[in-house]
């Protein structure tokens, strides 16, 4: 299963707005989503589309399904090692 088609499926396009996500995939609620993509501080980049600060901020599907996929890989390999799966 691919992840970044399937986060594509769900939303119908390749990016989407930081409140659609920051609770389900980070855990934050959308006021401390914003600060922590003010700080730099969210495992994927956020942009704006435009220069001006109204404009919502944006997290690119490829980049959330690389995070996703990373983060399962490192718990993966965790339980294998406990596991002494090869």
């Amino acid at each position: 299963m691919n992840t970044e088609l399937m986060l594509f499926a769900r939303y119908e396009k390749p990016y989407v707005r930081l409140e659609e996500i920051c609770d389900e995939f980070f855990n934050l609620c959308e006021k401390k989503a914003k600060v922590a993509a003010a700080s730099q501080q969210l495992p994927v980049p956020v942009m704006r589309m435009t220069e001006s600060r109204k404009s919502p901020l944006m997290v690119r599907l490829s980049d959330l399904a690389q995070y996703l996929d990373s983060r399962h890989q490192t718990y993966t390999d965790a339980w294998e090692k406990v596991k002494g799966v090869s």
